[in-house]
């Protein structure tokens, strides 16, 4: 007869704890208001501490931020996530409000939440996510916190509206002041700045560069556009223009444009700017606006600005200076990574001839031009449409080179080693020392990349940038640098490409350049089998 005995288990089997944590927030930032937030980190640290059944998963704390949203609320969204991630079972909270004030977030949360059985639970109003009548509960206090901070806001709309209508400022003062109760008082060193600031405008500085003057010192405000700013606010002249802008709702502001009303309040504090300065300032700012309608900003905007379009993006064309040659070129195509706009770029002195030949002028004239052109219009074949601003319109064409042509536009060539003087090529000491040591090390068994990274090193560079392999190849492979020219059939006078011998200077020898060549023969033949052959001498030594 079989005998059946029950084995007990030598270890009981403990029960799994729940990681348990905490979320808290405070809105505004006040020394009482941290002190609340500090005692909550506190309390819920130690109450889930002092629980053997939970495992302690941390307090995700966002400071100064309201609970209206929970988009900008950065550990509250770190708590999501954890907790989409499995770290967190139960999330304990103070109160509703502090969760969230807007309904549809705070129930959408929680239903989410629970969807990952993650239970929250509310110590205040002694909620529980997971209970059945829970989410009743939630909807009826939530809608009560949104009301209440709504009534706040309003509240709070009303308060400051009356003391708009006393004439007394609400907020912080602008760049320069401080505020003591009601009074602005100047603070000194920022008035400099803005003195400073005034005198550079009209001395025709541009705004970028008392940006970048002002990043230099250090100041609180780099922008172009805090320098606008300041050179067009009233307050600087001792006025003070109120509610400029207002809150049509919780949580957002927006400017003012004759919604609400809008108080003046004349001499309100002492002046840092004189009023004369200040109307000189906006003066000279209504010019330089009217100056070009279309570029519609304070700057040194050219004539040509917001005027060209490109027809096939229709992105604008902006100015586009690569190293010394000025031109304009489309947007789309500068910025885009897949260079799906290859549309031609525009020289100003084409773009300027272009002009003259279809207004019949001899000479161009900018502030004609942006009072007589509202368009053009550039195609991918050249074709340039003209829109006047009285309706009429004109074509014009224009050839763009591609890199193949444009080998043949100029044959005076900016050579490495070499300055064009306009009549002739000189030697250039410092670029010609550089060139003669890249066939010194060539001819001494150095490879191209070793060249290339020594020549870095010694802080020597190419007209565009880096002093590349394919520079030092170039350098080594030109019989430009033994003293021969040769000519494209274009510039030759005979139609033929020609060669012509001592056309200027040489930096090496006959001897050297045929020494090297060789080298570089030798090392293609070797390597001509190879999966790179076209590319041999840059890898093969």
């Amino acid at each position: 007869m079989r005998k059946i005995i029950k084995l007990e288990p030598a270890i009981p089997v403990l029960p799994k704890q729940k990681k348990v944590a905490a979320y808290a927030r405070v809105s505004m930032e006040s020394e009482k208001l941290m002190h609340s937030l500090s005692a909550q980190i506190s309390y819920f640290s130690e109450l889930i501490q002092k629980n053997p059944e939970w495992e302690y998963a941390g307090v995700y704390a966002d400071r100064f931020i309201s609970g209206t949203s929970i988009e900008k609320r950065a550990e509250f969204q770190r708590l999501i996530s954890d907790c989409e991630a499995g770290k967190i079972n139960i999330v304990l909270c103070k109160s509703i409000s502090r969760f969230a004030r807007n309904t549809v977030d705070l129930l959408k949360t929680v239903r989410h939440l629970k969807e990952l059985g993650v239970e929250v639970r509310f110590e205040k109003e002694n909620i529980s996510s997971m209970s059945s009548d829970g989410e009743m509960m939630l909807t009826l206090l939530a809608s009560c916190a949104e009301q209440e901070s709504i009534t706040q806001s309003e509240n709070l709309k009303w308060a400051v509206s009356r003391k708009f209508e006393r004439g007394e400022p609400w907020g912080n003062p602008v760049f320069g002041y401080i505020r003591i109760k009601n009074d602005y008082i100047i603070n000194e060193e920022e008035a400099e700045i803005v003195q400073k600031i005034y005198a550079d405008f009209l001395a025709d500085v541009p705004m970028g560069s008392i940006a970048k003057w002002l990043k230099s010192i250090n100041c609180r405000c780099v922008t172009p556009q805090f320098v606008k700013n300041v050179l067009t606010n009233v307050t600087y002249v001792g006025d003070l223009i109120l509610q400029q802008h207002f809150s049509p709702s919780v949580n957002h502001m927006q400017k003012n444009n004759g919604e609400m009303p809008k108080y003046y309040v004349s001499a309100h504090h002492p002046a840092i700017i004189s009023r004369e300065l200040f109307e000189q300032v906006q003066q000279k700012m209504q010019t330089m606006l009217d100056f070009n309608p279309e570029a519609h900003r304070v700057a040194r905007v050219s004539c040509f600005s917001s005027k060209i379009t490109c027809a096939v993006c229709g992105n604008h064309y902006v100015r586009y200076d690569l190293h010394d040659r000025k031109s304009w070129a489309c947007f789309g195509k500068i910025t885009s990574r897949k260079k799906n706009c290859q549309n031609g770029n525009l020289s100003i002195d084409k773009l300027e001839k272009l002009c003259c030949s279809v207004l019949n002028w001899d000479i161009f004239d900018e502030s004609q031009f942006t009072k007589t052109v509202h368009n053009l219009l550039v195609h991918p074949d050249g074709k340039v449409v003209f829109t006047f601003y009285d309706g009429t319109i004109a074509e014009e064409y224009v050839r763009f080179f591609n890199s193949e042509d444009r080998k043949y536009l100029d044959p005076h060539t900016k050579f490495y080693g070499y300055t064009w003087t306009g009549t002739e090529y000189i030697i250039n000491d410092e670029e010609a020392k550089a060139v003669r040591m890249v066939y010194e090390d060539y001819l001494n068994e150095m490879t191209i990349s070793d060249i290339s990274r020594k020549m870095e090193n010694l802080g020597y560079h190419s007209k565009r940038g880096r002093f590349s392999r394919k520079l030092v190849l170039y350098l080594l492979s030109n019989p430009f640098y033994t003293g021969t020219r040769i000519y494209p059939a274009a510039y030759s006078g005979t139609g033929k490409e020609e060669t012509v011998r001592n056309d200027h200077d040489a930096i090496i020898t006959e001897e050297q350049f045929e020494k090297a060549r060789e080298r570089r023969e030798y090392y293609a033949k070797r390597h001509e089998d190879s999966h790179n052959h076209k590319q041999v001498h840059g890898t093969a030594d």
